[in-house]
């Protein structure tokens, strides 16, 4: 048996079309009140507070961590305990690894930034289309 497309789709459109004609007419759809528009900025469902509270939150933790994150001065404990020698090598050690969390620390910061940039930067695409679509509606309006 061999499967021939146009056959078995003719005989299908030849089945909905005395289904159709069977059911009768169908009742006409009731109309509904479309949206009025507002004269502001509509709501287009966007919702970037999560983002920006988000972002904002490690900004500002990363902010308190900086003013908190500090090492002891491993010379001045060299200095209470005698025999004490590796005081200077540890604070070169410390002072590198403070400036790394530093810098890792900035980087969190420009994270944040360019998350907000980019959450600020999709909503006003969004809101430009929304705005172009509604200049096009107008247009239909018109008519």
């Amino acid at each position: 048996m061999t499967f021939e497309f146009e056959e078995e789709w003719t005989r299908a459109k030849g089945e909905a079309a005395m289904r159709l004609a069977s059911a009768g007419p169908s009742p006409a759809p009731t109309p509904q009140p479309g949206p009025t528009p507002s004269p502001g900025k509509p709501d287009l469902g966007l919702v970037d507070g999560p983002v920006h509270s988000k972002a904002s939150g490690i900004c500002t933790a990363n902010s308190e961590a900086q003013g908190k994150s500090t090492l002891d001065d491993a010379e001045a404990v060299g200095r209470s305990h005698s025999g004490w020698v590796a005081g200077p090598a540890s604070n070169d050690c410390v002072g590198a690894w403070q400036r790394r969390l530093r810098e890792l620390a900035d980087l969190v910061d420009d994270a944040a930034d360019a998350l907000t940039t980019g959450a600020n930067g999709i909503t006003a695409e969004d809101q430009a289309i929304a705005d172009r679509l509604r200049a096009a509606g107008g247009v239909l309006e018109d008519v």
